[in-house]
């Protein structure tokens, strides 16, 4: 069984933030609202789950020693939608950490981020859990 649980961008941990900071500055007090929205999958994290399960492959090697366990890739979400730098920043051996980016590099372009309604690039950890049944 593949899965992969607990999404996280760097930057946050809901698709949608509104912060309100106030400055004082001499007699007035000015507000700017910061409007920040996250890159999603396209279809959201349901389709995202959907999409690494019928992708997956665990590795026969993997699969023989009983190797499990999560692996942790990081990327970027370009302004675009696309996804580049894909790394692992926690693997295991015998093949599960290639699959992993294997397949997130067969994702199609995301909905791009956001911040005062311009496209931003944003980074996100994605972690997949490779287990066994």
């Amino acid at each position: 069984m593949l899965n992969a649980t607990n999404l996280f961008a760097q930057s946050s941990d809901s698709s949608e933030n509104n912060i309100s900071n106030t400055a004082d500055t001499s007699d007035s007090l000015t507000t700017d609202v910061f409007q920040e929205v996250l890159a999603q999958f396209p279809g959201g994290e349901t389709a995202m789950l959907k999409f690494l399960s019928d992708s997956l492959r665990y590795p026969k090697e993997a699969r023989k020693k009983n190797i499990q366990g999560k692996v942790l890739v990081h990327f970027i979400v370009t302004e675009t939608g696309e996804l580049k730098n894909i790394e692992v920043l926690k693997g295991l051996p015998y093949g599960l950490s290639e699959e992993a980016i294997r397949v997130v590099q067969l994702m199609p372009k995301w909905t791009p981020g956001s911040q005062l309604g311009k496209n931003v690039s944003i980074q996100f950890t994605l972690p997949i859990n490779f287990v066994l049944k």
